[in-house]
C-alpha cells in the first residue's frame, strides 16, 4: 500500500502573525520540513506540503528538495488543501493529512497509523488520545476521490465522521492545533 503524506500549510496563520509553515523548529528547521520529514520516517512512500496563502515567500524558504503542491482556493476551505493534495498523487493508495500546526506528533504514530490502514484500508483511520480525536487523519483512494467532489464550504470533519474509524494512541501531540506565538513556545520546548 503506497501512501503519501500531505502536511496541510495553506492557511493565513493570521493569529500567529507569521506563516505557520516556516516557524523554526528546536534545531531551526522550518515546522514545515520538520513534519513533512516525520511522515516520511512514519513510512509514507512520499510526502508534499500543500502551500496557499503566501505561497510564493514561503516557498523560497524551505528547502528545495521539499515538494510542495499549491492551493490557489485556499481561501474557500480547508476541504481545498486536502483536495489539492490528493490530485498531486492521484495514483497513490491512500493518503495521510497531519496539520503543520499538530507539532511534535512521534514517529511511531505515524507507524501505527499506517500498520492500522494496511490491516483495513478502506476506512478512514483517525487517531484519538485520551477520547479526544487528534488532528491527522489516514484516508484510502476511493474515500479521497470523493472528497474531491464535494464542495469547498463543507467542514471536513462532517464529512469524515460518519466514515472514520477510531485508533488510541499515547500521543497527546495528535491534538495540537498551535495558532499563537505564546503555543509555539509552549510547545517549541518539548520538540528539541
Amino acid at each position: 500500500m503506497r501512501t503519501a503524506g500531505i502536511v496541510l500549510a495553506a492557511g493565513a496563520s493570521r493569529r500567529m502573525g507569521a506563516p505557520k509553515a516556516l516557524l523554526p523548529s528546536s534545531d531551526g528547521r522550518p515546522l514545515a520540513a520538520r513534519q513533512a520529514e516525520i511522515l516520511k520516517a512514519g513510512g509514507c512512500d512520499t510526502t508534499a506540503v500543500v502551500l496557499g496563502s503566501q505561497a510564493d515567500d514561503i516557498r523560497v524558504r524551505l528547502p528545495p528538495e521539499l515538494a510542495i503542491v499549491l492551493n490557489p482556493r485556499w481561501a474557500s476551505g480547508r476541504i481545498t488543501s486536502l483536495q489539492a493534495g490528493i490530485r498531486a498523487f492521484p495514483d497513490l493508495d491512500g493518503f495521510l493529512f497531519l496539520p503543520v500546526d499538530a507539532a511534535g506528533v512521534a514517529i511511531g504514530t505515524i507507524r501505527h497509523l499506517l500498520k492500522a490502514a494496511e490491516g483495513d484500508g478502506t476506512v478512514i483511520w483517525r487517531p484519538v488520545h485520551q477520547g479526544g480525536k487528534g488532528n491527522l487523519l489516514w484516508m484510502p483512494r476511493e474515500a479521497a476521490r470523493e472528497l474531491c467532489t464535494l464542495p469547498p464550504e463543507l467542514r471536513v470533519d462532517e464529512w469524515v465522521r460518519p466514515r472514520e474509524r477510531r485508533l488510541a494512541v499515547e500521543d497527546p501531540a495528535i491534538l495540537r492545533n498551535v495558532n499563537t506565538p505564546e503555543e509555539w513556545r509552549r510547545v517549541l520546548r518539548p520538540l528539541s
